[in-house]
């Protein structure tokens, strides 16, 4: 047992840190309940503070009661908080749309997350052996996983640690079996009719026929390709980071550029998409790898208009360069409130902020005739003041609005502006526009100024007008 403590002792060197104050979750079971006896063991050398925190699935009749009052009664033994969560996961499969047990995992570590959040600690420690990586491992192989399931369970994954990742549950066991600790048999472990133990019971046995050190070597496998599925995922971040502009404040609006998306490797695409939803969501619950390969699909073969409706609200949109991820909003009318808000008065000469700050025009009186090449057309405009007035204002784009573009003969719809100068849907509302006292569109800010108002040989006062954002698109 010296040995084994020493183990131990070395892998919480690096895994907790005195005043540390964690959330041990416990089944009752015996990976459990050594957890949370060696780490009351180590408690008061490391200075760290320990609190017990139990789910009660309701699944096993009188047998899961009993197992909350075990794990509440050596919780009250070690003189620790106990923590106790009941819920009947059975009736909340069909609200997460998982497995039995994916969905009591899923209540497990939200509840973790919760006693984390109550007490005010700072990490959640899990008793996940050796053996559960290489069963994760078998499992995800089977289901057909990329590099990231290859990896398995990772030691460390945000505030969740696991000290027992390195040691086999066999020596688990032995630990409590020569300290004559009590622990709670689950019956459930020993059924067929789930993979994971249909993999510990059948098929590890199998391979081990092949290679007596199967474990080690898979354990060995996915520590390699956790460093290759590291640096893939350094370089996604990287990438985004770096390529990717989001629309409004919330972010909840992402654009890749298509040519830019295809131009990196297909290995890293679909992490591209991957990352994009995990950003617009927080996680990738419900989106599936059809949904990803629907999305890297329509990458491939662009189509104008074309929409994906993804789970979580999020709409993928092909534009004509372009291709958006969008989440639909809870409340729809936050758009059209916005473009049925009042306009707003352009100050002549000075600075009016637009869009709520987003952009800042100023505008200037100029004398007599002007070189215009070094005009910025996307912020940047010289019109006819004698034609304009002094009473401007800025809106957004309306149902039903017309002008007539510079250089264009006739009046023109402005959608069908929009359109011919291939303006995505999904910014044309954020468009400011400025007209005249009689709502007669002068500009459209960033895109054409109207042709009435240009400068001519016979303007004597030239208005400037210039923005300090360009809207991207």
């Amino acid at each position: 047992m010296e040995k084994f403590l020493k183990q131990i002792d070395e892998n919480l060197t690096g895994l907790v840190a005195s005043g540390d104050k964690i959330v041990i979750g416990v089944s009752g079971g015996a990976d459990s309940i050594a957890l949370l006896q060696i780490l009351h063991l180590f408690s008061k050398t490391k200075n760290y503070n320990l609190v017990v925190a139990h789910v009660n699935h309701m699944t096993r009749g009188s047998e899961s009661y009993v197992d909350a009052d075990f794990v509440k009664d050596t919780a009250e033994k070690l003189g620790l908080p106990f923590f106790l969560k009941e819920i009947d996961v059975e009736n909340k499969m069909v609200q997460f749309k998982k497995s039995f047990q994916e969905t009591a995992r899923l209540i497990r570590y939200q509840f973790f997350e919760e006693t984390l959040k109550a007490v005010g600690g700072n990490k959640i420690a899990l008793g996940h052996s050796a053996d559960d990586r290489v069963e994760t491992i078998l499992m995800n192989i089977i289901r057909g996983s990329g590099l990231k399931g290859l990896v398995g369970i990772p030691q460390v994954r945000g505030n969740i640690i696991r000290p027992f990742w390195e040691v086999y549950r066999k020596d688990l066991e032995s630990y409590l079996e020569v300290n004559k600790i009590p622990f709670r048999n689950d019956l459930s472990n020993n059924d067929s009719k789930y993979l994971r133990n249909r993999i510990r019971h059948e098929l590890i046995p199998q391979l081990e026929t092949y290679n007596p050190n199967i474990k080690k070597k898979l354990q060995e496998m996915s520590e390699i390709v956790g460093e290759d599925e590291a640096l893939l995922a350094q370089m996604t971040r990287d990438i985004f980071s770096q390529n990717i502009f989001g629309h409004g404040e919330n972010k909840k609006n992402i654009c890749w550029k298509i040519d830019e998306f295809l131009s990196h490797p297909v290995a890293l695409r679909q992490r591209l998409v991957r990352e994009t939803f995990c950003r617009i969501t927080g996680n990738m619950l419900h989106i599936t790898a059809h949904h990803v390969r629907e999305v890297t699909d329509l990458f491939n073969s662009p189509k104008v208009g074309k929409t994906l409706n993804i789970p979580k609200n999020i709409k993928v949109t092909c534009s004509y360069d372009s291709v958006v991820f969008q989440q639909i909003l809870e409340n729809p009318r936050e758009i059209i409130n916005e473009n049925e808000s009042l306009p707003i008065p352009i100050l002549i000469p000075g600075i009016t902020e637009l869009t709520e700050g987003q952009i800042r025009v100023e505008t200037q009186i100029l004398e007599g005739k002007r070189e215009y090449s070094s005009l910025d057309p996307n912020t940047q405009a010289f019109l006819d003041f004698e034609k304009t007035g002094f009473i401007i204002k800025a809106r957004f784009f309306r149902p039903g609005d017309r002008f007539r573009p510079l250089g264009v003969l006739g009046n023109k719809k402005l959608k069908s502006f929009f359109i011919d100068s291939k303006i995505p849907k999904y910014i044309r509302h954020k468009i400011p526009i400025l007209t005249n006292d009689k709502d007669d569109i002068i500009w459209v800010y960033g895109q054409r100024i109207a042709h009435i108002y240009r400068v001519t040989n016979k303007t004597k006062k030239i208005l400037f007008v210039q923005g300090s954002r360009v809207i991207n698109y």
